[in-house]
């Protein structure tokens, strides 16, 4: 999930030409995936002709790579493929640094270069609605009320406009602590045991990180992943202590960072853990949690299914995030990305139903055994 994000929000939605309306394989197979179901309280859905008269139809869907995701979305197009044999998904998982240059060129060409369904994040659903990008969900496919009904509020609200949705929650992500048991177990620590708050948390960081003349062999806590580092700290003072405080003053279109200086205070906590139990330098650009060379690691519950790939015999504990101060009730972040279907789509009714047939229920069952996902 670590990944390089260098292009910017604003950059992005240049490139892409959008107007602004106003932000491992598994052991064993997969639990059946139930097809998508007619609408609650509606009609049924019209019969399907048979296979012999259907027209041939062939979608095509991108989305960022991830070992463990690339896998499900495999089974899921396998399956999909196999109950609805005029149809053909030509998924492609394109890496993070060449994902959002590609998508962006792509929908600003339009019919023809776009894929038919994609993956964006949450704070990007809103600008592609009010850019005519999208089409909603069709409700021959899912209702919105059984939408609203089914989904948790937070991860549909933002793609909702009037009384239709444009988008499905995929990549439901939490931001946890990932520990490595037996290198606790090296330093005498438990484990099993939570955070006491952010000074017991750079004590036990300290503990865990190994140099010698100035030379690392093992550090205590990986802190590369800066953009979750940050969420983690900032929203959790902002809507925990503050209420639900915006990061920015809507009135005065200013950040609210100067007026709280425990922000700054995070952040220099930050540093300073960094400074003390990372080194930037040592093994660059590998997973270093999963070579058993950092004792912790902050990263989202899919970590599961790429460690499941990369380290199999690797014993882990995964803890919630350290609060701030001693007393307080843990808290972590939360955010998601959607697949969304493009109006361009030669086919928009069975591309939703596509993106239902990954989303739903019994869905989530196949993104937490393959992918590592935590409902």
């Amino acid at each position: 999930m670590k990944s390089d994000r260098k292009l910017t929000r604003r950059d992005f939605l240049h490139a892409a030409g959008i107007t602004v309306a106003g932000g491992m394989l598994a052991a064993c197979a997969p639990p059946e995936i139930a097809p998508a179901q007619p609408a609650a309280g509606g009609a049924e859905a019209p019969a399907a002709a048979p296979a012999a008269e259907q027209a041939t139809i062939k979608l095509t869907h991108w989305q960022h790579h991830s070992v463990s995701r690339a896998q499900t979305v495999e089974q899921f197009k396998a399956r999909y493929e196999d109950q609805n044999p005029n149809v053909t998904i030509d998924f492609q998982s394109i890496p993070w640094a060449d994902y959002w240059g590609k998508l962006a060129s792509a929908i600003a060409a339009g019919k023809g270069s776009a894929p038919d369904v994609f993956q964006i994040p949450m704070g990007l659903v809103e600008e592609y609605v009010a850019g005519d990008n999208l089409v909603p969900v069709d409700e021959l496919v899912v209702s919105s009320e059984t939408i609203a009904n089914n989904y948790l509020p937070w991860t549909v609200q933002r793609g909702k406009r009037g009384g239709e949705y444009y988008g499905l929650p995929l990549d439901v992500q939490t931001l946890l602590i990932f520990r490595n048991n037996a290198l606790f177990e090296e330093a005498g620590l438990d484990a099993k045991k939570p955070f006491d708050s952010f000074e017991d948390f750079t004590q036990i960081a300290a503990k865990l990180t190994i140099k010698n003349d100035d030379v690392t062999d093992q550090i205590g806590i990986d802190t590369g992943y800066y953009s979750a580092w940050m969420t983690m700290l900032f929203q959790q003072f902002l809507q925990r202590e503050q209420g639900g405080k915006p990061w920015a003053d809507p009135d005065k279109h200013v950040l609210v960072w100067p007026d709280y200086p425990e922000i700054f205070e995070a952040f220099e906590w930050f540093c300073k853990l960094s400074a003390e139990s990372d080194d930037s330098a040592f093994l660059t650009g590998q997973d270093r949690f999963a070579l058993g060379k950092a004792a912790m690691t902050l990263n989202h519950p899919v970590t599961r299914g790429s460690l499941k790939a990369q380290a199999p015999d690797l014993e882990y504990t995964i803890t919630e995030f350290p609060v701030r101060k001693p007393g307080q009730q843990p808290y972590t972040a939360g955010s998601h990305w959607m697949w969304v279907v493009g109006k361009w789509a030669p086919d928009t009714k069975t591309a939703w139903d596509w993106v239902y047939f990954c989303t739903n229920k019994p869905a989530q069952l196949v993104w937490s055994d393959i992918g590592g996902d935590l409902p």
